[in-house]
């Protein structure tokens, strides 16, 4: 159910495709193991379904890697600078902050312009896998993009692929999603999300 106060509500699936996200933030964390790692994903999301959060957020997940160690953290917000403003508030260095350090030490994530989504195969994407490309400016991050969406792609029982430029144009991040988790390499179930549904018009 929808939160009457906040619009947010819990969603286990993320939706990478949505058009009003001007701003992904993704990164992996690393934890000792599955116990951890449930603990971690269980405690950052309980800390922001708790905080006030801006109109401008979006979307946050936590998805739970098949080693049963890595969290891949993905978040969508409509736009860079009002995530940047929200940040940087005292207030939320205080409460989310040290409620994220204090399950786990981490570094702030990678920031991200989606380029552009391709849908593969018909169906629900369910599970993910994630590669970052290290690329030399914003120009050279968005050709490759799309030179690998002209072409068949790696995983050709995958539903989407979305290609994220970092801000500062030194990464591709490439989100796939399946609706059949692959049977090789990391793969990244969805745990727990909070999620803004998206404004559809009629």
């Amino acid at each position: 159910m929808t939160d009457t106060v906040t619009g947010l509500r819990p969603t286990a699936l993320p939706d990478p495709t949505r058009p009003d996200a001007g701003l992904v933030l993704a990164s992996l964390w690393h934890t000792e193991g599955p116990e951890q790692q449930r603990r971690v994903m269980s405690g950052v999301m309980d800390a922001w379904e708790e905080a006030r959060l801006p109109a401008a957020y979006l979307a946050r997940h936590c998805l739970a890697g098949s080693d049963g160690r890595t969290v891949l953290n993905f978040a969508q917000w409509t736009d860079s600078g009002a995530h940047r403003t929200f940040a940087a508030d005292p207030r939320n260095q205080q409460t989310l902050g040290s409620a994220v350090q204090a399950l786990y030490s981490a570094g702030p994530p990678g920031r991200y312009a989606p380029h552009r989504f391709t849908g593969r195969n018909d169906g629900t994407a369910r599970c993910f896998t994630a590669a970052w490309y290290d690329t030399g400016d914003a120009g050279k991050a968005r050709a490759l993009a799309d030179a690998r969406t002209g072409h068949d792609p790696a995983a050709p029982d995958a539903v989407t692929e979305c290609f994220y430029v970092a801000e500062d144009g030194r990464q591709l991040l490439v989100l796939t999603g399946f609706e059949d988790e692959p049977a090789d390499g990391l793969r990244f179930r969805p745990f727990r999300g909070l999620v803004r549904p998206a404004h559809r018009e009629d």
